[in-house]
């Protein structure tokens, strides 16, 4: 949920944040609702008239429900903007052929 977006000096910053109500472990798929904590990503993303993007997303990190899981807690992916230890927002990648 897209929260604001500004314009910053050069930047613009498009503020937003996860909204799903659970989450499944990367490690196990074990579905969770179990918040354990929240933190801020800043993905680089395309461009908007000439000026360099970030979105600061707000995620939460679950826990993960199996206790024989070697994953004890697991952040939420944004399907189609997140992954895995991503900097970048998947326009970004595309647009830069990386």
């Amino acid at each position: 949920m897209i929260e604001n977006a500004v314009v910053e000096g050069e930047l613009v910053v498009v503020r937003a944040r996860a909204s799903a109500e659970r989450a499944a472990c990367s490690a196990c798929g074990t579905v969770s609702g179990r918040v354990h904590s929240r933190y801020v990503r800043r993905l680089a993303d395309t461009a908007v008239a000439g000026r360099p993007v970030v979105i600061e997303l707000q995620v939460r990190r679950f826990r993960c429900r199996d206790r024989a899981c070697r994953q004890a807690t697991f952040a939420e992916q944004v399907d189609g903007l997140t992954f895995r230890h991503g900097g970048e927002a998947p326009g970004c990648r595309r647009c830069c052929n990386r």
